[in-house]
């Protein structure tokens, strides 16, 4: 089932073996205004006037690619860092990764919405100003207050950004090179795998984070972030101009009551509301007085319960534009990769991976560079392996089958990583089922936006890669949340009972869970031991959930529409196609 205006009829798709319909040359400059939004009508007439700029887009995507495959590869490091720093290394999971999640999730709409209703230059604008802020504000953090505020900054710019670069690519790239341009988009990370860890081993060391230089990780990318971003902006800033001047783009006067239409804002402020307010207790519960009897930890949960039922309220009975379309709904090429699949994949990824790079320190005795390279393989793969999903659709032409692939691989993954989660596992043991996990991310992560793009016309494509993502980091806010739920209720009592069994006093016990770096018995004596066991069973808790969850994938991926990718900018219509695009007949526009 596609999704349509409300002047179009569903039809059958290549995959049903008919034709889509034949594209009406026909359509109006005032039709399209009317239907798309001013951002999309940009992006379209600046396609057709881009010329050499559009090359310059393309190198400026690929070095913000690298700049932010750089900083995903290497922040988690310093707010750990920085956590252990200030002795409340525990709520980093607790609080910085839910908080980091849930902002990443949700920001995606009204960077997108914005892009779509202003400009695409605009909205890579906005990414990289709260991007900086970010980057600042944690360089100079003095407590964890304001690293919290730094991360609020941070994952804005950080979600932002992403979306853009999932957008533009939309915009340029025909659905059939669709997933291997995102494959393609990924490729910095196979530098940033040998890169980042020399980086982090140098400015976060385990042994001596107290005094590491690691605010001048978050303060070069201050300086770095601008000059990636600077030829993508400027290409799109110099191409909308161009198209504004050629008359291919109508003046809209603007509206505070229509930008707070277009952007849905209650319903935005509702889902951040409703899921911080819900994740937050079940990382903190542990710390409050009276655990989940404590007064603010029940109000949390009621204000973010009623929350979430505000939003199907908000969006039915107040939103004139509202951010989950009901067409999102009746498509299952929308709701399958967007609820079923990417939501459970990140879940269950965030569940598994997140304390990866402690545990390889703690159970394996690794350095920082060498946990670097451990919690990074994943990255490392899932670019390899995604590259090679988006060759395989651009020569098969079909995404279901790479996709659910996919999503088995993936469970084994984490099955191998329940098998070999201990101290006594060899080197080939731990890495593979990274190794493993990547592979099946890789085929994933690519048909996952491909198969829920191409099921939409060009003014809701970027709307619904958003509203896919979205659900996709929900579904990793809840997997940090859950993670840390688990570390609350079982790591303490498991460290108080293990190591206090081989005569570890209170005040010890409490310094290494609030900050395990400090941990500093060598591997094979009794504390270590007693250490690790602890870790394990921890973790061991988070994998039985992860691979029972990651069943969902698996069964939503097998009911996907198998669309095939031809030469538009989606399957459900002709538009953007050659021949159509940029075609211009007495001021007549064709979208």
């Amino acid at each position: 089932m596609g999704f349509f205006t409300p002047t179009e009829r569903p039809h059958a798709t290549k995959a049903d073996g008919e034709a889509p319909p034949a594209y009406d040359p026909e359509r109006t400059l005032s039709h399209d205004i009317q239907e798309k939004q001013l951002g999309v009508v940009k992006a379209e007439a600046s396609m057709q006037v881009s010329g050499w700029l559009y090359w310059v887009l393309i190198v400026g995507i690929f070095l913000t690619a690298y700049v932010t495959g750089l900083d995903n590869n290497t922040m988690y490091a310093y707010q750990q860092g920085a956590t252990a720093v200030f002795g409340v290394y525990p709520l980093y999971t607790s609080v910085i990764a839910v908080v980091q999640q849930v902002i990443i999730a949700v920001g995606k709409f009204p960077i997108a919405k914005l892009s779509d209703v202003f400009g695409r230059a605009e909205g890579y604008a906005i990414s990289l100003a709260f991007y900086l802020i970010g980057f600042i504000i944690t360089a100079a953090c003095k407590n964890f207050a304001t690293l919290v505020a730094g991360t609020i900054f941070y994952a804005i710019g950080n979600t932002g950004t992403q979306i853009m670069q999932q957008i533009i690519l939309a915009d340029y790239m025909p659905s059939k090179y669709r997933g291997l341009a995102i494959g393609l988009l990924s490729l910095p990370y196979l530098i940033n795998f040998g890169v980042a860890p020399l980086i982090t081993g140098q400015l976060a060391p385990f042994a001596t984070i107290m005094t590491a230089p690691w605010r001048w990780g978050p303060g070069s990318f201050a300086i770095v972030m601008p000059v990636a971003v600077a030829p993508v902006f400027l290409s799109l800033a110099l191409s909308q101009r161009k198209a504004k001047k050629s008359g291919l783009v109508p003046r809209k006067p603007f509206s505070l009551k229509a930008f707070a239409d277009d952007m849905d804002l209650g319903c935005l402020f509702l889902i951040c509301a409703g899921f911080i307010l819900i994740l937050l207790p079940l990382s903190i519960h542990a710390y409050a007085p009276n655990g989940w009897n404590t007064g603010y930890i029940i109000a949390m949960f009621v204000l973010g319960g009623l929350c979430i039922i505000g939003i199907g309220l908000w969006e039915w009975l107040v939103a004139s534009k509202p951010i989950f379309r009901p067409e999102y709904f009746h498509n299952k090429d929308i709701l399958l990769p967007a609820f079923f699949i990417g939501f459970f994949d990140f879940l269950t990824f965030y569940i598994s991976w997140s304390p990866a790079y402690s545990w390889s320190y703690i159970v394996q005795g690794y350095s920082a560079t060498q946990a670097s390279y451990y919690s990074n393989t994943q990255s490392l793969c899932l670019t390899v392996f995604g590259i090679i999903a988006g060759a395989l659709s651009l020569g098969l032409k079909r995404y279901k089958w790479i996709l659910f692939a996919g999503c088995c691989i993936r469970l084994l993954g984490i099955g191998l990583m329940i098998r070999y989660r201990n101290a006594d596992s060899t080197a080939v043991q731990v890495v593979m089922p990274q190794v493993l996990q990547g592979m099946g991310g890789g085929f994933m992560g690519v048909t996952l936006q491909v198969a829920a793009q191409v099921s939409v016309r060009h003014q809701y494509v970027a709307m619904v890669t958003a509203f896919v993502l979205l659900m996709t980091e929900i579904g990793g806010a809840c997997g940090t949340a859950i993670l840390g739920s688990l570390q609350s209720t079982y790591l303490l009592p498991q460290l108080e009972k293990n190591l206090g069994a081989v005569g570890v006093n209170s005040t010890t016990i409490l310094t290494v869970y609030g900050n395990p770096f400090a941990a500093t018995w060598a591997v094979g004596t009794p504390e270590r031991n007693a250490f690790i066991e602890s870790w394990n069973y921890y973790i061991h808790q988070g994998l039985i959930i992860a691979i029972c969850l990651s069943i969902v994938p698996i069964i939503a991926s097998f009911f996907l529409t198998d669309r095939k990718l031809g030469d538009g900018q989606n399957a459900v219509s002709e538009e953007m196609t050659p021949g159509h695009l940029g075609s211009r007949k007495e001021g007549v526009v064709v979208a």
